[in-house]
């Protein structure tokens, strides 16, 4: 198969397995000795082992579609998600998420990705959204700062100076149903202290 063809057919597709290529190439025995021909050439960009962007186009890619696909299961969260809703203003120079295997880090030309491990009871609170025909996993904003709470509660303070020293946005307005719905499924009282405290702050604040 020439790699023209192949890219064609791959273009609704550009962030993909081996395994999912096997599935669309069936008649094409030979097709992951093709793929590692590619990346040679540097027609295709390994990301991780099995899995592979489109050279032409990476470009185009948002890293967001690449973080479940990295590592799976996982879902954006901590530090980025709460930057993307605008809760944080320090842009993360990570892009942070949640998963239920063990703690990973991976290094790409697309960026930093880190997971951080949570009980598989807790792992839940996310939505899936689309960009360009490729998936990602992303928490609500709830989710997001109950995951950031919980996995740093050890040095975390219930203080207005340290919300002020977090730089919370003071106006950003949680869904308190949703927030003790996730507090109450962490079930822990220093994180019961914590999201106490910040929702003081933010009123006494405005």
């Amino acid at each position: 198969m020439k790699f023209f063809e192949f890219e064609q057919k791959m273009m609704d597709y550009p962030v993909f397995t081996a395994s999912e290529t096997k599935a669309i190439f069936l008649n094409q025995k030979n097709i992951l000795v093709q793929i590692a021909f590619w990346v040679k050439k540097r027609y295709l960009r390994k990301i991780r082992k099995g899995l592979y962007v489109l050279a032409k186009i990476e470009d185009d890619i948002n890293p967001m579609s690449l973080a479940e696909k990295i590592y799976s299961p996982s879902y954006l969260s901590l530090e980025f998600a709460l930057n993307y809703y605008g809760i944080i203003p320090d842009i993360p120079g990570t892009f942070t998420s949640i998963t239920s295997k063990k703690t990973a880090y991976f290094k790409n030309s697309f960026g930093n990705f880190s997971y951080q491990k949570i009980k598989s009871e807790l792992f839940s609170g996310y939505k899936t959204a689309q960009d360009k025909n490729i998936s990602f996993n992303i928490a609500s904003p709830e989710k997001a700062i109950l995951d950031y709470l919980y996995l740093n509660k050890s040095r975390l303070v219930a203080s207005p100076d340290f919300w002020r020293e977090m730089r919370i946005n003071e106006e950003f307005k949680f869904n308190k149903k949703t927030l003790k719905f996730y507090r109450d499924l962490f079930n822990d009282k220093k994180i019961d202290k914590l999201i106490q405290s910040l929702l003081e702050y933010q009123k006494n604040a405005r």
